[in-house]
């Protein structure tokens, strides 16, 4: 990692040189920089363009959080991390508004710093490290089928890789998640709740204790099951969990909520893609429109979000075209309207795959698998109205 520029800024020279002496032991070929003078450093930066910008942030009102914003709004994709002496949510929450990729505590711990390094260097493409995808399944309206897609998505991939440890699906709803109601799993030792309390030292193993195996193949990881577990998830645990889920699977499926909070955001953020799920009626297209314009606001690059359209019907008050034009993101993916096909999964808690496995609707998300995991389809696989019009 000898070519990795790393600034480090902080008025107190001798607080820079400790977070200095830590980033070396981490990596002794580190180019690193330390820079005292905070007024002159977005120009040295703007010159220089360092791979990665380490700022010492200690209360919710910092200066510091102004030079984070104005770095993070940089042409150049630079790679922000926070060290604190006084970790608290609201300062948590205060730099990842201002665009902090990362959050460490001082003094920092070697096994955090290396999480959070990793972090970066995928997300900024730095080092060339090779982890598994993550997918996030999100839509801005209830009731248009994410959970539906996203648990099927998960068991037909788990059913297409060939590996171990395939794919994991997250239940990101913390507080309505379905993901272990629709995968019919009714007995789970673990919630995500329990993963997050452990997120300090969570690693591959730790994590493949905690998930509970669906019959596909997918690991699950079950929505927290009671007001008093969501007190132990917040985003800063929430980043590591999915982080380790990269490095533990192929694949990692997230079911996301129907809002962008503080916790939401860390799903949207490490999302390698964003499935945006829309359908066929008025409101839902509306709140996609919404939804896009607040990822262009968070700066999601339009080629992380794929635009897919659920329960797809011929319509003369609504066609597909209309929605694309007034959407204003090419067409993704089609799943075809099957409502019979839909309720029987629901209510059974069987993958589409089992309990419709001929119909239209089956075939399409199979369809979306393969091309998400970049399988050709099996010979005798046939493609129907539906499996088409994805952009690359």
């Amino acid at each position: 990692m000898a070519d990795v520029s790393v600034f480090v800024l902080h008025p107190n020279e001798q607080y820079g040189q400790e977070i200095v002496a830590a980033f070396h032991q981490f990596d002794p070929e580190l180019d690193i920089v330390s820079i005292a003078d905070m007024r002159d450093a977005t120009r040295r930066i703007r010159e220089e363009k360092p791979a990665i910008v380490v700022v010492g942030v200690d209360t919710p009102n910092d200066p510091a959080l102004k030079t984070i914003e104005t770095i993070s709004k940089l042409p150049e994709d630079i790679g922000i991390l926070v060290v604190s002496k006084a970790p608290t949510q609201d300062l948590l929450v205060s730099c990842m508004r201002a665009g902090s990729d990362e959050f460490l505590e001082f003094p920092i711990s070697r096994e955090e710093l290396a999480k959070a390094m990793e972090g970066l260097f995928r997300r900024k493409g730095i080092g060339g490290q090779e982890h598994g995808k993550v997918v996030a399944v999100f839509s801005a309206t209830g009731g248009v089928g994410v959970t539906t897609v996203a648990c099927n998505l998960a068991a037909c991939l788990a059913g297409e890789v060939g590996t171990a440890n395939p794919v994991c699906i997250v239940d990101m709803n913390l507080q309505f998640g379905a993901v272990a109601l629709a995968m019919d799993v009714r007995e789970f030792a673990y919630t995500l709740a329990d993963v997050a309390r452990e997120a300090e030292r969570l690693d591959e193993n730790l994590l493949t204790t905690f998930v509970t195996a669906h019959p596909s193949g997918a690991a699950i990881v079950p929505a927290p099951l009671s007001v008093a577990d969501l007190e132990a998830v917040d985003a800063w645990h929430l980043r590591s969990v999915v982080q380790t889920c990269r490095k533990t699977y192929q694949f990692t499926v997230l079911d996301m909520p129907h809002a962008v909070d503080d916790c939401a955001m860390v799903g949207l953020d490490e999302a390698d893609e964003i499935i945006l799920v829309c359908d066929m009626v008025l409101p839902s297209i509306r709140n996609t429109i919404r939804a896009l314009e607040m990822f262009y606001e968070l700066e999601y690059k339009r080629e992380k979000i794929k635009l897919v359209i659920n329960r797809f019907y011929d319509s003369d008050q609504v066609t597909l075209d209309e929605i694309v034009q007034h959407v204003n993101l090419p067409l993704y993916w089609l799943i075809p309207y099957d409502s019979q096909a839909a309720i029987i999964c629901l209510n059974s808690g069987q993958m589409l795959g089992e309990s419709a496995p001929t119909s239209e609707v089956s075939r399409s998300i199979l369809a979306l698998a393969q091309h998400t995991a970049g399988i050709t389809p099996k010979p005798g696989q046939k493609k129907k109205r539906g499996l088409f019009s994805w952009a690359h």
